[in-house]
């Protein structure tokens, strides 16, 4: 057991002095036993003079291996969109074998430590070889995923994906091929054998253009968690009306898939009967704003959605918890033309609530015990340098969540793990380099 005793300590949605953390252990399982004043026990210390302690932030929805693509989409010879960026996604996807998988995840992970996250929630819909043969243990990948969390200590949830089809009536794509299952009984069964080996697992109906009805009746029998891409883009909506003469979350929800253990990703486009339904249903919500803004998908509308919300980095444009969570606000402050324009209480009310989407709504939205610091939670916690200049003259909270940074996060726990030590985690440099290999390696045959 030891004790982590910060400056101030955020606790129910404020700042508290003189408290500290009972932590029952260091081995990524560790508990909060206490939130209380420290007591002179002769038990290790992890003293923060200058520091507020947060809870570990949650990236509820991910796809590791698109961080590779950072740096390299950003031009284009015609006009672009999320469709022709998804036919570059799709060239990246089919060159990766399981080495360069692993390596290119490790390093995404391992820069989502550095940035003060300390759970993800992996969408995870690499599953065959390239030609659609699996492999002879047809896990293998989404297990290289979970080693990769598992070698740089961040605590991963797969969320694994159904793919049945390229869309309603649409030729089979041969970029999909490795995406593929045969059946969702196939399905079902690989989230099944994963969470016998150990793994925390859910379930990811990618889409309804890419699984169908019947898939989404079938797949409702699973009782974990489970998210699904919604309304991502208007021709995503466009296609489903035409197929089923309903809107996605409305698909969804017939398919009796719509309830508290659904996550909602993206939303960028509802309309008002679909909020309804989604504000009956206890269902929350992942909103990704940095990719939205990047892939040209809109803006989430945060302002008029009544569940909870969490937060992602998706394709890893950015990997950087506090710029998601002020979007929220700032994308809604641009929509309508207002200021502080989420319902908040207090003049801390408003960082709170966007503290607890990157917190606790994200754990929730995974199913872990964590994104609260209250006893009998995971340890997972981030210390934020609340001495740096950025936050100098400003109200506290606010200025953590509207100036924060990754630049700013100073050490991370994971289950009491100590992953980031004074702002630097061990063997970043050589993950970074492993994954530039890779990538070089595959390119030489492609």
């Amino acid at each position: 057991m030891f004790w982590i005793e910060p400056e101030t300590l955020y606790v129910e949605g404020e700042l508290h002095h003189g408290l500290a953390v009972l932590v029952s252990g260091t081995d990524g399982e560790g508990r909060i036993l206490e939130v209380a004043p420290r007591r002179d026990d002769d038990l290790p210390v992890e003293s923060l003079p200058r520091c507020t302690l947060l809870p570990g932030f949650v990236n509820a929805h991910s796809h590791a291996f698109q961080r590779a693509l950072r740096g390299w989409a950003q031009h284009s010879a015609s006009e672009d969109s999320f469709w022709s960026w998804r036919e570059r996604m799709y060239t990246l996807a089919n060159r990766l074998d399981p080495e360069a998988l692993a390596a290119v995840s490790a390093l995404a992970f391992a820069e989502m430590l550095r940035a003060g996250f300390t759970s993800v929630g992996e969408f995870h819909y690499l599953h065959h070889q390239a030609d659609g043969t699996p492999y002879d243990d047809p896990d293998e990948l989404a297990k290289r995923v979970l080693d990769a969390a598992g070698r740089v200590g961040l605590r991963a949830v797969l969320l694994r994906v159904a793919y049945a089809r390229a869309g309603a009536g649409v030729e089979p794509n041969p970029h999909q091929a490795r995406f593929l299952d045969a059946n969702p009984q196939a399905v079902l069964e690989a989230a099944a054998r994963l969470a016998a080996s150990g793994a925390r697992v859910g379930l990811a109906p990618h889409s309804v253009r890419a699984v169908p009805a019947d898939w989404l009746r079938e797949l409702s029998s699973f009782t974990g968690v489970i998210h699904a891409h919604v309304d991502e883009q208007p021709e995503e909506i466009r296609q489903s009306r035409a197929e089923y003469g309903r809107a996605p979350l409305e698909v969804f929800a017939d398919a009796g898939l719509l309830r508290p253990s659904f996550t909602a990703v993206h939303l960028t486009h509802p309309d008002d009967a679909e909020l309804t339904l989604l504000h009956k249903s206890g269902a929350r919500v992942c909103a990704c704003p940095t990719t939205e803004l990047d892939l040209g998908d809109g803006f989430f509308p945060a302002w008029k959605v009544n569940a909870p919300v969490c937060i992602g980095s998706d394709s890893h444009a950015a990997i950087d918890p506090f710029a998601e969570l002020r979007a929220l606000e700032w994308h809604s402050r641009a929509v309508l033309g207002r200021r502080n324009v989420l319902r908040h209480d207090g003049d801390d009310g408003l960082a709170a609530r966007l503290i607890d989407s990157g917190t606790v709504v994200g754990a929730d939205a995974l199913g872990i015990p964590a994104g609260r610091i209250a006893a009998g939670n995971l340890a997972d916690l981030v210390a934020i340098d609340s001495s740096r200049m950025e936050f100098a003259l400003g109200r506290p909270l606010p200025s953590l969540v509207f100036n924060g940074s990754p630049a700013a996060v100073q050490d991370v726990w994971v289950g009491g793990r100590h992953v980031v030590r004074e702002g630097r985690l061990p063997g970043g440099e050589a993950l970074a380099r492993e994954a530039e290999r890779a990538l070089r390696r595959i390119a030489a045959h492609a």
